[in-house]
């Protein structure tokens, strides 16, 4: 009885979005009163109301950093759209890669990895999707290929999530990552391929097999090299300069004989001016997480913490307090004398049409969750495979994963959810305790990307807010067939040595 009750939010969700075909903001809140009634009714899983506001509060402070991120980020975007900054930053994105494989894969598998390596919480979506927006995408490609920026999200945010499986299990933190890495590899090739079909059909990836197979071999042997030789919190950032050097050098090399019609008029914006705010972010965010000192100082101001769910958000090391900086350096460069003031309220007007929606849909899954793992039901739905045996746990330990990336929508709060019920599974099963923490650092960040949550963010740039469904109907078989390479790559190792 237990384990279904466990699984009625689920399968609600599920029903809601893909059946109902209801907007996941809706959804949202539909799931959260469900779980709270489950919760709060004399159930197996009911909660006193502390335990509820002790959930809650959990859920708030650790989706405060992604809803500073989408709310600043979207703030950010609005600015330089207002501004015509976008647009300069698209004509010279589209003269320098006038194919579009290859453009694709320079913003979505460079650019976008590389934001996502520097903030996290979403971020690359945030910052891709206006790009391609300009450059006359359709809403289809824009909501995939931004959300396809988050396919290196192991080793994003520093490696963030990374370091949260490595604290639990007590597994080094180079051996996590760089097991990851291998197991990653051809999940690398499968996404870039992907990026490349969204980009121009499954005709146009035929002339570019060779350049997606060398992208996916760069992006997976430096992630591999960095994190086993160098520093795993590096890794997500090395292999998307390495990666965006070598598409910009391929581009220099073959040149296209096509012309963007744009090229040759002068941007009436100069580009250092459009291309500073973006600059802004990287540089900050890389001087506050890469100065030891300077990073455990700022990490004693004005933080928030509960020490009994090990959750710390820092105001100054918050990616979101850097866009809004990014905001405010975007005015003063690019705003003209005394229009300052209403472009300020028109993009503040704008950003909260575009991001109310999203931020409910993520504030309310996280407490979903944060309810879900608190009451025991991920504990009783662990528990209850672990009982199956070895072979069973080998199969479906990816999916428990899974769902907990999809529920939660990060990779880093969903593995800090379900890394000790890997442990516990592990034991339980007499299976290596490494072997099920890379499954759950890999196959969590399969499904992240396509939670609703998620897809709510990149929807929201293109106005296509309610149809959350219909792109999760597209990117879900993708990522159930990533999330079975991880669990056929578990059974390979353990098959290895038995």
């Amino acid at each position: 009885m237990s384990t279904v009750i466990s699984l009625v939010p689920i399968l609600t969700s599920v029903l809601l979005l893909l059946a109902l075909r209801m907007p996941s903001h809706m959804v949202s809140v539909a799931v959260w009163a469900l779980v709270g009634a489950l919760c709060m009714l004399p159930t197996p899983f009911h909660m006193v109301w502390s335990q509820c506001a002790d959930a809650m509060s959990y859920a708030f402070i650790s989706a405060l950093p992604i809803v500073t991120v989408l709310a600043f980020g979207a703030l950010l975007y609005q600015v330089l759209s207002c501004t015509g900054a976008i647009d300069v930053l698209a004509r010279r994105v589209s003269s320098s890669f006038t194919d579009k494989v290859l453009s694709a894969l320079f913003i979505s598998g460079a650019l976008g990895t590389g934001f996502e390596w520097a903030s996290g919480f979403g971020l690359g979506i945030v910052m891709v999707a206006p790009l391609y927006r300009r450059l006359g995408w359709s809403s289809a490609q824009i909501v995939q290929l931004s959300l396809l920026t988050q396919f290196w999200i192991p080793w994003g945010a520093y490696g963030a999530s990374s370091m949260a499986t490595s604290e639990l299990t007590g597994l080094p933190l180079g051996v996590l990552a760089s097991d990851s890495a291998l197991v990653s590899w051809p999940l690398a090739f499968l996404y870039l391929c992907l990026i490349a079909v969204i980009a121009s059909g499954w005709k146009g990836i035929r002339g570019r097999r060779t350049i997606v197979l060398l992208s996916a071999a760069v992006m997976g042997t430096v992630t591999w090299v960095v994190s086993r030789w160098i520093e795993p919190s590096i890794a997500g950032g090395c292999a998307a300069v390495c990666l965006g050097a070598m598409l910009w050098c391929f581009t220099r090399a073959y040149p296209s004989d096509k012309r963007n019609k744009d090229e040759a008029c002068e941007p009436e914006l100069s580009m250092w001016r459009v291309v500073l705010p973006y600059a802004f972010v990287v540089f900050y965010l890389a001087t506050v997480d890469g100065i030891p000192g300077l990073h455990q100082r700022l990490a004693k101001w004005m933080t928030w913490s509960m020490r009994n769910h090990g959750v710390h958000v820092s105001f100054f090391l918050n990616p979101g307090l850097a866009l809004f900086l990014a905001c405010l350096l975007a005015v003063a460069l690019l705003g003209r004398g005394g229009h300052r003031w209403s472009l300020c309220v028109q993009s503040v007007r704008n950003t909260y049409r575009q991001i109310w929606r999203p931020i409910l849909a993520t504030v309310a899954f996280m407490a979903t969750s944060s309810w879900m793992a608190d009451s025991g039901m991920f504990h009783v739905l662990g528990s209850d495979l672990a009982r199956l045996g070895a072979v069973a746990v080998l199969l479906t330990s990816p999916l428990l994963a899974a769902l907990g990336g999809f529920m939660v929508g990060t990779s880093t709060a969903s593995n800090a959810m379900l890394a000790p019920l890997q442990v516990q599974m592990a034991h339980g099963s007499h299976l290596p305790i490494t072997m099920l923490a890379v499954g759950q650092n890999v196959a969590s960040a399969q499904t992240a990307y396509i939670a609703p949550s998620r897809i709510a963010f990149a929807t929201s740039f293109v106005n296509e807010q309610g149809k959350e469904e219909q792109y999760l109907r597209r990117l879900v078989p993708w990522s159930l067939l990533a999330v079975g390479w991880v669990a056929f790559a578990e059974f390979l190792v353990w098959a290895s040595h038995v």
